[in-house]
């Protein structure tokens, strides 16, 4: 049964699978039991209904963890993939599509930070970020000038996620957002390095996306060891190319994409190259 997060509007939370659930076995009522979508139909959906089954198959054994989520002292207001970046050196890309997109997926590298000296002896920050239309995941990570690194996940709410993340660790991001009224989303999170996972839904309002994005942004001064991102995949309803891609550039290594091409049906598929913070 579903349950409201307190303080947090719209988000429904789930009993976690156990450790050992196999979701290939798994009946309708099972699935929704645990918050998990139903398995799309290969023959209609051959790329979602092939992630859906990777993703089944990859933490089958990976220990779920009851959702929490921790309400931020101050509502973050949401900000589109596309729109908006932060104003500090970033670095990543932005991708525009004529039709909605409704499923994006990927997994990157958490890295390990070293403080850089400031006058005033300031932390260093730096965040990753991943969006679909106004959804987004952060790891967001701050680093002192005893070099003690602090990391953690939030969401377009600014809300915090309870998934333990550290520098090393490889995450897993899929994010959902339905075309209805309701703006339905959901999140799917995992530490590949951990082998935990958490899911949530949220109604969020929120218009269709047509615009992903992914990347990072850190403080003029910090230096990071370099950023893997191991892949990226998302679901369009149509076939209609993408826009030109948009790059950001705020290190002397840059992010350059490799563009990616058509699989099954409208589900692409896309490589990325390092990218590297060294100054």
């Amino acid at each position: 049964m579903a349950r409201k997060a307190p303080d947090i509007k719209g988000v429904r939370v789930f009993p976690p699978p156990p450790k050992g659930f196999d979701a290939l076995a798994a009946s309708k009522t099972d699935l929704a039991r645990h918050g998990l979508p139903p398995r799309p139909d290969p023959r209609t959906q051959p790329g979602p209904a092939a992630l859906w089954e990777k993703i089944a198959r990859r933490y089958k054994d990976f220990d779920h963890l009851e959702p929490e989520l921790l309400a931020p002292d101050k509502p973050t207001e949401p900000v589109a993939a596309g729109f908006g970046l932060p104003a500090l050196v970033s670095c990543g890309f932005e991708l525009g599509f004529p039709a909605p997109i409704t499923i994006l997926s990927g997994t990157w590298t958490v890295p390990d930070l070293n403080h850089s000296p400031t006058p005033e002896q300031f932390p260093n920050h730096l965040h990753t970020f991943f969006g679909l239309g106004f959804l987004d995941v952060h790891v967001e990570m701050t680093v002192d000038v005893a070099q003690n690194v602090t990391s953690l996940i939030r969401i377009h709410t600014g809300a915090q996620v309870a998934l333990p993340v550290r520098p090393g660790d490889a995450i897993s991001a899929t994010l959902c957002l339905q075309t209805d009224a309701a703006g339905t989303a959901a999140y799917f999170l995992a530490n590949e390095t951990t082998s935990q996972t958490v899911n949530f839904t949220i109604e969020t309002g929120f218009p269709p996306a047509h615009a992903i994005n992914a990347g990072v942004t850190r403080d003029s001064q910090l230096t990071a060891r370099p950023i893997r991102w191991l892949g990226l995949a998302w679901c369009t309803s149509t076939s209609s190319p993408p826009s030109p891609p948009v790059e950001h550039r705020g290190s002397p290594t840059a992010y350059r994409p490799q563009w990616p091409t058509p699989m099954e049906g409208h589900w692409r598929y896309h490589n990325a190259s390092p990218i590297s913070h060294s100054r």
